[in-house]
Formats: structure tokens, C-alpha cells, sequence
């Protein structure tokens, strides 16, 4: 067996060449988070004028100290005009205020904004105003390239596209970027279970899993299912224009394993079926097949979801395989172990995990999807050499994934 990190950068390095980069709109990201394959710099500041954050009456702090006092009350000030939002006003003279709106520039001669709540009668349209407090000089004022500079790199390649990301991208004067394209993928679902009128037949989860997983990451999908003969299989995926293979079934050491049964009729594979040291994910393959760079995955649902997880959707948004694919945290075990962990293997369970710490559900079988779907966090039990020491019990902290 070898380890799942070596798997890990198996998978890697057959998916990595087939990742490309290519520009898009803005307005063509909002779909699915885009990795950036190329840095961002700013060629603008931002915000590229001093600009107000109040709406208020823009005046110079040296009006205020000069300005007539009852108390702590100053003015009146005549009021002498006003600036909206996309506006430059007129130059502001001392000993006059001018109503500006937030987000309006700060016109010259002004470096304050007044609030209007601090202010009597409290409202605009007034020919003056008195001020309740005398604001700080430069308060309520956002100076020109406070949030970015020309000249900075906003955006590194490799970060995901999220919805502020885009937004900073806009801020910048930005309206497209290059972006990481992902392969064509065929999801090939196998077996005669799932394939045709089979009379112990079960529904196709893996290929719908699969294909809404891929799909949210931005791939192009294509789907199909295949029964257990080997030279159907060559002959229908042969006929599929696409840039990868992930399968799942058909790898392990039943008779009728017909991916691997497939490879043997293929002079032209070069397949490697190796089983890992983990559970669930035991039975894996990669390398080529039926002209293809191929990912074979095992076939039942959890198993195959969390060999997603920990191999291929890594492998696609170019994360190294010696760094956490997800938000990586340590949290308690709530109980100890219900299961004692397999000797010598990594296991990988489903939880709960919420302020009671870990919760594990659905044990460690390959089958309860229902159970992954109900859970929060991928649980990362690492292996032991002695089956009578759980070395995990309530209270110890383990590696997790957050998976939603």
C-alpha cells in the first residue's frame, strides 16, 4: 500500500499539465470561483479622489477654530453651495461650509466633514448652519488611495475569485482577468448495476455528486455510464472528446472490475491500481487510458466523494499536495472513538462540528452518503500501529476539513 499523500501528487501530476489560463470578463466570474492565474496591479489609487464619508457640510478645519463660539457651539456658517456624489464642486472659501454628499470629492479648500447630525437645523437646504461639536481637522474625509495604491498588487495568482475579490478587481478599474481553465472532464460512472435494467440495480449518486462538484468549480462536464464490459468502455469513452477521465467502480479485486479489466485489454495504458493507506478511498487508480488521462476512483458514494476531496479537486485548483485543500482547524473530540481506527491506515471520517467539538456520524462505511451530506467537517484520524490504542478519545483535538 502506499501512502494517500504519494497518491496525492500522482494525481497532481496528471491533472496539473491539463489546468490552462485564459482571459474573461468581470462580468463572466460570477458563476463559480475562478482561480487568478496571473497577478493583479493596481494602476489607479483607490478611492482616486479624497472623498466624504458622511453626508454632511465640507469646510476647512481652519474655519473651525476661527469660527464665532457659544459654548461649545460654533457659527453661524453660511452655507454656499453643495456637492453630490460624482460631482467636484467649487472651491470652498473661509468661514463658509457647502453641503457635500458621502462619497462626494472633498472640493479645495476643505479637508473636514461636518456630519449633518451635528449640526442645526440638521438638514440641507438651510442658508446656515451652527455646530453642535467641532469635529478633529481630516475627520470623516477618506483620503485618496487610503484602500489602494497605484502601483500594489491587489491580487495574487492563485487566489480564488470570490465575490470581494471581483469587487477589488472593479474598484481598480479592472474589467477582465486571467484566469486558470480547467480540463473537459468525463465523470464515467461504471457497472451493471447502474448502467441498465439490472434487477439489483441502484441509482447513479457518483455520477451526480461528481458532476456538481466539478461543475461548481468551473469544468465542463460530461457524463457517462457504462456497464461491466471492458470493450464497451474502450469504445465509448475512445469516442468522447474530452481532457480527463474520472471514473468510478471497477478497481478493486472482484471479478468483474472492468476498468482495470479495460487496462489489460489497452496496449496502449499505462494505468497504476495501488491501494492506499486509507478509509474509506481504499482502491485507487491513475495514469492513461482509452487515450485518455484517466483518475479511477473506487465506487461506492463516500468513498468516492472523499477521494474527490483529497485528490483531484486539490489537483484542479493547483493546490500542493503537502497543503490543506480545505479550511484546515483542530478540533475535540466530543466521545471517544466509536470504531477502533484500521491499523496502519489514515482514516477519514464525516462530523458534526459545532461548540461541543467533534461529533462523528455515520460511522466509517463507504456507503452512508446521506450521513456525508448531513455533516459539517472531514475528520482526519491518523493511522496506529496498535489496534488496543484508539490513541484518540474524547477530548483530543484532530486535524479537520470544513466541507460546508
Amino acid at each position: 500500500m502506499t501512502s494517500a499523500f504519494t497518491h496525492r501528487r500522482r494525481v497532481f501530476e496528471t491533472i496539473s499539465p491539463l489546468r490552462g489560463a485564459a482571459r474573461r470578463p468581470l462580468t463572466a466570474l460570477f458563476q463559480v470561483p475562478r482561480q487568478l492565474a496571473a497577478d493583479v496591479v493596481s494602476a489607479v489609487d483607490v478611492p482616486a479622489f479624497d472623498n466624504s464619508s458622511m453626508d454632511g457640510f465640507a469646510v476647512a478645519a481652519q474655519t473651525l477654530t476661527t469660527a464665532p463660539r457659544d459654548g461649545s457651539r460654533l457659527g453661524p456658517l453660511p452655507v454656499v453651495g453643495q456637492v453630490a456624489a460624482g460631482a467636484r464642486g467649487a472651491a470652498v472659501d473661509p468661514g463658509t461650509v457647502v453641503e457635500i454628499m458621502t462619497g462626494a470629492p472633498v472640493p479645495e479648500g476643505a479637508d473636514t466633514i461636518i456630519p449633518i447630525e451635528a449640526t442645526e437645523p440638521g438638514t440641507f437646504g438651510a442658508a446656515e448652519i451652527t455646530v453642535d461639536a467641532a469635529p478633529a481637522a481630516g475627520a470623516f474625509v477618506r483620503s485618496r488611495g487610503s484602500d489602494v495604491t497605484a502601483g500594489t498588487t491587489v491580487l495574487r495568482a492563485g487566489a480564488l475569485l470570490t465575490p470581494a475579490r471581483l469587487g477589488v478587481a472593479a474598484a481598480c478599474g479592472v474589467v477582465d482577468l486571467e484566469v486558470v481553465t480547467l480540463p473537459r472532464i468525463l465523470v464515467l460512472s461504471t457497472g451493471d448495476e447502474i448502467a441498465g435494467d439490472a434487477d439489483a440495480g441502484i441509482e447513479d449518486a457518483n455520477g451526480i455528486t461528481l458532476n456538481a462538484s466539478l461543475t461548481r468549480l468551473g469544468a465542463e462536464v460530461t457524463r457517462l455510464r457504462v456497464p461491466d464490459d471492458p470493450e464497451e468502455l474502450l469504445r465509448r469513452v475512445r469516442d468522447v472528446d474530452t481532457d480527463l477521465v474520472v471514473s468510478t467502480g471497477g478497481i478493486s479485486k472482484g471479478a468483474r472490475e472492468v476498468v482495470k479489466l479495460a487496462a489489460d485489454r489497452d496496449p496502449a495504458a499505462d494505468m497504476l491500481f495501488e491501494p492506499i493507506a486509507m478509509q474509506p478511498g481504499g482502491p485507487q487508480g491513475v495514469g492513461r487510458l482509452a487515450g485518455h488521462p484517466w483518475v479511477a476512483l473506487p465506487g461506492n458514494p463516500v468513498s468516492a466523494l472523499i477521494s474527490y476531496e483529497l485528490f483531484i479537486r486539490p489537483a484542479l485548483l493547483g493546490i500542493d499536495p503537502g497543503t490543506d485543500a480545505r479550511p484546515v482547524g483542530f478540533h475535540r473530540l466530543a466521545a471517544d472513538l466509536d470504531e477502533t481506527p484500521p491499523r496502519g491506515k489514515l482514516q477519514v471520517r464525516r462530523a458534526i462540528v459545532d461548540d461541543d467539538g467533534i461529533t462523528l456520524v455515520g460511522g466509517s462505511r463507504s456507503h452512508l452518503l446521506h450521513s456525508y451530506a448531513e455533516s459539517t467537517h472531514l475528520v482526519f484520524i491518523p493511522p496506529t500501529d496498535d489496534p488496543d490504542d484508539p490513541f484518540a478519545g474524547a477530548g483530543d483535538r484532530l486535524r479537520t476539513w470544513t466541507i460546508a
